[in-house]
């Protein structure tokens, strides 16, 4: 026992005789060990008490006061939630007996006996446990969010007054609907370019986004503005009758950068480029490849140059043999399944060999903090070099 405090077992209390005999047995005089003797006592009908198993970060933030959300439906998985992190949450077994003992003293809480008599104490257990939930940081349930803002899309003023009210979500409804933190909610929110229209989260139509982006573009050139030269304020003005401003300032910036030595914007050459080639895929998904680089040529205002680094996680380029011919095929990144291995399944399907750049996009949402891109490769593809050039296709075929 040297400086510990005694922990005693037993249905009955023990006595000072008892601990007397112990100590004898033990060679230890009473000055050596603590002043009080602990005496659990079990019992049973813990039914209500789970134990979960908390990281430092889960503990810092119960000290500091703040709250974990267990978030999900009847049929999700559960997930726990702190203000910037989520959790998923497992059952797990121990070989061994855990004890709850609320009111437990710590050798650091009792003073030494000194040869004084040592106070018995009767300490109640409320339960045994054999099992308790452990906890891994995993990826939040964002696609969800999308799901949920489809129905009450922002698709033009003049179809508001379709919008029924019970679609529409605040912050407060959005948030106790998404397995996700506040933190990895909001930044899914910026994400996706989501505004907020009267108190509400809209999401932009494909549709409405891709006609605001022309018309944008359209008034940039009818003022012979260079794309380096955009005035946002003046384009507001322009078209404030058809673009309510928190719609325009989100797709406005989403497509432009603010330049660093005046107040004007320069168009983002990558964005644009993909959503005028993705409007072109929308109206047909498979194309001759050297019929839609003319095509997307035409579409883009001067002076941005299209590159099919661009398609890249939107397009993919195959060899139609029947045809004889290249093909560009519409094959967006968020139509995938979000479970790694049919993911992988799904792109080599569509293709046999990818290059790294044009593979990635459709891994970095598959990645974490954990698990990176790389070696999601590594992991479930095998590389291969042709005339200098890395290419990756199925390890399982």
């Amino acid at each position: 026992m040297g400086d510990d405090t005694r922990y005693c077992a037993n249905v009955e209390l023990r006595d000072d005789d008892d601990i007397v005999a112990t100590l004898n047995l033990a060679k230890l005089n009473q000055s050596q060990v603590k002043k009080i003797c602990q005496v659990l006592d079990y019992q049973h009908g813990a039914s209500d008490i789970k134990l979960l198993e908390l990281d430092d970060h889960m503990l810092e933030t119960l000290e500091q006061g703040k709250t974990l959300f267990f978030k999900g439906e009847k049929n999700d998985a559960v997930l726990l939630c702190t203000d910037t992190r989520t959790y998923k949450i497992e059952e797990a077994e121990t070989s061994n007996s855990l004890l709850l003992c609320p009111n437990l003293k710590f050798t650091k809480d009792v003073p030494k006996s000194d040869g004084d008599e040592i106070k018995i104490e009767k300490i109640p257990t409320r339960g045994i446990f054999h099992n308790y939930f452990e906890s891994s940081i995993c990826k939040p349930e964002i696609s969800k969010l999308i799901s949920l803002l489809e129905p009450s899309s922002f698709k033009g003023p003049e179809y508001e007054k379709y919008i029924e009210k019970d679609t529409l979500y605040d912050w407060d409804k959005l948030f106790s609907n998404i397995q996700a933190s506040e933190k990895e909610l909001k930044d899914a929110i910026t994400h996706f370019c989501i505004p907020i229209l009267d108190g509400y989260y809209r999401l932009i139509s494909f549709e409405f986004e891709s006609k605001a982006l022309t018309l944008m573009l359209d008034f940039m050139e009818e003022n012979s503005w260079k794309t380096n030269a955009v005035n946002k304020e003046e384009t507001y003005e322009a078209l404030e009758d058809l673009i309510p401003k928190p719609i325009f300032d989100t797709i406005f910036d989403k497509y432009t950068v603010k330049n660093s030595n005046d107040d004007l914007y320069t168009y983002d050459e990558r964005n644009v480029c993909r959503r005028l080639a993705e409007v072109l895929l929308a109206s047909s998904p498979v194309n001759d490849f050297d019929r839609f680089m003319e095509a997307w040529k035409l579409a883009i205002p001067e002076n941005i140059n299209p590159k099919l680094e661009h398609l890249y996680g939107t397009a993919v380029i195959v060899w139609n043999a029947e045809k004889q011919r290249k093909d560009i095929v519409s094959f967006p990144e968020s139509k995938l399944s979000s479970d790694v291995v049919k993911r992988f399944k799904e792109l080599f399907e569509v293709k046999n060999k990818w290059t790294a750049e044009e593979i990635k996009p459709y891994l970095i949402n598959m990645s974490s903090a954990n698990l990176s891109v790389d070696f999601l490769l590594t992991k479930h593809t095998r590389s291969s070099m042709v005339k200098g050039i890395k290419y990756y296709s199925s390890k399982y075929k």
